[in-house]
C-alpha cells in the first residue's frame, strides 16, 4: 500500500509539471490607473501659428507616469482632434516618456482642418476673421500589448491663433528682439527690444556682445519667434556680424565687435544690417579744443548707453555743436536741429541765432556734465 501511495503522489508531480511547463510566459492582468494620467504643464491662453514658424515647439505636453500596478513597459499617444468627441483624431506622437513636444506645424495642420488661414482678405460667414479656432487634446496611457490594458486623460482645450499677414503694402507689425547677445534686455520682454515698423523697415537700437538673439512677433509669447533659418530661407541678406547659431532654436548668434548697433530689417529689400553707433564730439568757442578738430583736447561725447551720449565738459561763454563724424564739418546737430525735434534743452543753452544755429552757452562758465537723451529727448547740465 505504501508504494501504491508513493506512486499516486509521484503522477500528480509529474502532471503539476507539465502544467507549469506548457506556460511560456508570465500571465498578469493589470489594472487601469485609478487615479488616471493628467497633463501636468501649464498652457498658454492663445498660441499663435504662422508658416514661417512651423519648425518651432508651440509647447510641450507633459504628465506623471501612469500606475497599472505591474512592472511591465507603457505606451503613450497623444491624440488631437478639432471636435471634443474625438470621432476624428489624429495621433501627435506616441512615446515611452512622459513628454511629447507639439509644434507649430501640428496646430497649423488642425488649424487647416478648422477651415482657418492667415489671409486677412478672407472671413467667417458672419464677417469676423477665420484665423481663431480651438483644439482638443487628450492622453492614451497603454500598459504593455493588451488593448484593455488603456487609460485616457481628460480632454485638455487650447485655442490657436494664425497670424495674419497682408499680401501686399508696406505696414508691418512690431517685432520683439530677446537674447543674451543683447547685454541690456537678455532673455527678457522689454520695451528696448521692441522694432517698431515704418514702411515696412523695422529698427531698434541695442547694446550687443557675443551672445544669441531672435524675434518674436508677440511680447512674451516664445511660441512666435522668428529665427536666423526664416530669414535666410525668405531670401533675406544677412549681416556678416550675424551667423546661424545652429542650435534648437534656430537664433541668431552676434559675432562682430561688441558695442551699440543700430539693427534694421527692410523687407522689402530683404537686408538685415547693422550700423555700429557713433559718438558725437562738441567744436567751438565755448568747450575745450576750439575750432577744430584735436584728438587730444576734442571733447567726446560717449553712447554709453543706447541713444544717451555724455561726457564732463569745461563750458565759457561762447558757441558750439556737436559733430557726429569727427573732423566732418555739418550742421545736423546743431541747436535748431534738436530743438525741431522736440528736444527740452538746458535754459543756459541759447540759438545764437547765426546760420549756423550754435548752440552759446550763458551761464557760470566751469566744469559741467552735459547729457544728451535721445530717449526722453532732453539736453541737461548737471
Amino acid at each position: 500500500m505504501k508504494k501504491i501511495i508513493l506512486l499516486f503522489i509521484a503522477f500528480i508531480t509529474l502532471l503539476s509539471f507539465n502544467a507549469c511547463s506548457d506556460d511560456n510566459s508570465p500571465v498578469f492582468v493589470a489594472t487601469p490607473d485609478a487615479d488616471g494620467i493628467a497633463f501636468t504643464n501649464s498652457f498658454a491662453a492663445n498660441y499663435l501659428i504662422a508658416p514661417a514658424t512651423k519648425a518651432n515647439i508651440a509647447d510641450r505636453f507633459m504628465w506623471e507616469a501612469a500606475d497599472f500596478g505591474v512592472a511591465t513597459n507603457i505606451t503613450y499617444e497623444l491624440q488631437g482632434a478639432i471636435t471634443s468627441d474625438f470621432a476624428n483624431f489624429k495621433v501627435v506622437g506616441t512615446t515611452t516618456e512622459t513628454n511629447i513636444a507639439v509644434t507649430v506645424d501640428n496646430l497649423l495642420s488642425f488649424a487647416k482642418d478648422l477651415g482657418l488661414d492667415g489671409d486677412p482678405a478672407t472671413t467667417n460667414t458672419d464677417g469676423s476673421a477665420n484665423n481663431k479656432g480651438q483644439v482638443y487634446f487628450r492622453l492614451k496611457a497603454t500598459a504593455g500589448t493588451q488593448g484593455a490594458n488603456e487609460t485616457l486623460s481628460e480632454i485638455q482645450v487650447i485655442s490657436i491663433e494664425w497670424i495674419e499677414t497682408a499680401a501686399t503694402g508696406t505696414a508691418c507689425p512690431s517685432l520683439y528682439a530677446v537674447g543674451n547677445a543683447l547685454t541690456d534686455i537678455a532673455w527678457n520682454f522689454k520695451p528696448e527690444g521692441e522694432m517698431k515698423c515704418d514702411n515696412n523697415v523695422l529698427q531698434f537700437k541695442a547694446k550687443f556682445t557675443t551672445g544669441n538673439f531672435r524675434f518674436f512677433q508677440e511680447s512674451g509669447n516664445w511660441s512666435s519667434a522668428l529665427g536666423f533659418s526664416h530669414y535666410k530661407e525668405e531670401g533675406y541678406t544677412i549681416d556678416a556680424n550675424l551667423e546661424d547659431a545652429s542650435d534648437n532654436d534656430s537664433n541668431f548668434k552676434f559675432v562682430g565687435t561688441p558695442g551699440i548697433y543700430t539693427l534694421t530689417i527692410d523687407n522689402t529689400n530683404k537686408t538685415i544690417v547693422m550700423t555700429a553707433s557713433t559718438n558725437l564730439w562738441a567744436v567751438g568757442g565755448a568747450v575745450p579744443g576750439g575750432w577744430g578738430f584735436n584728438t587730444a583736447s576734442t571733447v567726446e561725447f560717449i553712447e554709453t548707453t543706447p541713444n544717451i551720449w555724455s561726457a564732463p565738459i569745461i563750458l565759457s561763454n561762447d558757441v558750439f555743436r556737436f559733430f557726429h563724424i569727427f573732423n566732418t564739418w555739418d550742421k545736423e546737430n546743431n541747436f535748431a536741429s534738436y530743438e525741431e525735434a522736440g528736444y527740452t534743452i538746458d535754459p543756459n543753452f541759447v540759438n545764437d541765432g547765426s546760420d549756423d544755429a550754435n548752440f552759446k552757452f550763458t551761464g557760470t562758465p566751469g566744469a559741467y556734465k552735459l547729457t544728451i537723451n535721445a530717449i526722453d529727448k532732453t539736453i541737461t547740465l548737471e
